[in-house]
């Protein structure tokens, strides 16, 4: 693969960050704490000195800050695999690439062979103390009450990795461990939301329909004025007589199908996976390595890039909707939900967000399980044993957030 970062974990680094976190905290998370329960800290401490894959939900981007406060707590290390577009981000991706780097993470393209990362992975298991963090769910679902489907992948590297412990004699256990992260406010958020909503419908309602109605109401006209324009752009025909939520689901399948359509593919999927294998297939051409590459080749890898071009917007619409619905707001009017949506609107209204804080994220984890448990299982039914494990470790998360009030 093109560029592998592998990990470069310095301590000093670690340690500056940990004792400067107060300062970054405020400037750039807008003062983020962490709520962690006595069990949950005992479940943690119980893999010290073991090989540990500690799998959290992903609802926000500030998830991985979490971890990071999570590791200061309770004195210990992390490494993080981490998606290969994430360490080219922003204007300093090259100090941003070294930094991440030096706090433990790697690269990974997703949805691809990329053995340097696989083979980085194993070893980092193998060796037989490293905790590592890794978000099974692939992107962000931006949404504090819903876990989406994870990837069987991360439990697979585990079992290769107990397959090199088994070939050095290593009888060490490797532990995988469930863990919710939830996010709340701790002051008044109302006046927030608010403004927020009039910035947005002064951006998409003409003059006469800002009339003043109840906040919820408000909310949602929002919503249905973007799913009319985004309905006329896709050309999806609205039946008034048909509820909103099958409306919006019907629309992310036009879109999809646009996507996959000009990309020549067909699948009978749902469409979370679909969207999974079209971004997996636009990061492994991205990140071809084209010195590699035939003239032929190469040319090849142009035209690829401009289709990407064509639908790459409608893929980024989809991973920023992929969770929503339809009375996800009704069933709960928290201050949290409305912003978990109205962060929705604002990065396809602006094409950003908006960080709003301080928040608190209460952070449960569940049972470890110890993997080598299951290995002899494993070596008889690999493909069963796997997707059972996967299975799981996804509804003990899904059961740890949802416990958390």
């Amino acid at each position: 693969m093109l560029d592998f970062k592998p990990p470069k974990l310095n301590t000093t680094v670690i340690q500056v960050a940990k004792a400067i976190m107060p300062l970054i905290n405020r400037l750039c998370l807008k003062g983020l704490t962490l709520d962690v329960d006595a069990e949950s800290i005992a479940r943690l401490k119980m893999t010290d000195g073991h090989a540990t894959v500690l799998v959290p939900n992903h609802a926000a981007r500030a998830d991985p800050a979490v971890t990071f406060l999570l590791s200061k707590q309770l004195s210990q290390q992390y490494y993080y695999m981490t998606a290969r577009e994430t360490f080219d981000k922003g204007k300093f991706g090259g100090l941003r690439s070294s930094l991440l780097q030096r706090f433990g993470a790697y690269s990974i393209v997703r949805g691809t062979a990329d053995r340097n990362a696989f083979r980085t992975t194993q070893e980092l298991l193998s060796e037989g103390n490293s905790h590592l963090v890794i978000f099974a769910e692939g992107e962000i679902s931006r949404q504090n009450d819903t876990v989406m489907r994870f990837e069987k992948g991360i439990v697979q590297l585990c079992f290769w990795a107990l397959d090199d412990m088994a070939k050095a004699e290593i009888g060490k256990p490797l532990y995988i461990v469930p863990i919710g992260i939830k996010y709340h406010y701790p002051k008044d958020m109302w006046g927030d939301i608010d403004t927020a909503l009039t910035e947005l419908e002064e951006n998409i309602l003409p003059p006469a329909e800002r009339t003043p109605i109840e906040r919820y109401e408000r909310l949602r006209r929002i919503g249905i004025a973007i799913f009319k324009t985004l309905a006329a752009e896709y050309q999806y025909k609205v039946d008034e007589t048909v509820p909103l939520d099958a409306h919006i689901q019907k629309l992310k399948e036009q879109i999809l199908s646009h996507a996959e359509k000009i990309m020549g593919i067909r699948s009978e999927a749902d469409v979370l996976t679909r969207v999974r294998t079209l971004k997996n297939l636009v990061d492994a051409e991205v990140y071809r390595d084209v010195e590699q590459m035939t003239e032929y080749e190469q040319k090849i890898h142009e035209e690829l890039l401009q289709k990407f071009q064509q639908f790459y917007p409608d893929l980024e619409r989809l991973i920023n909707f992929i969770s929503i619905s339809d009375g996800y707001v009704a069933e709960e009017r928290s201050p949290e939900r409305f912003l978990e949506v109205i962060i929705r609107l604002e990065r396809e209204v602006f094409g950003t967000s908006k960080m709003r804080g301080p928040r608190v994220a209460s952070v449960r984890v569940g049972e470890p399980k110890n993997l080598r448990e299951c290995y002899d299982t494993y070596k008889t039914q690999k493909r069963e044993t796997v997707e059972q494990i996967t299975h799981e470790l996804e509804t003990a998360v899904q059961a740890l957030v949802k416990g958390i009030s």
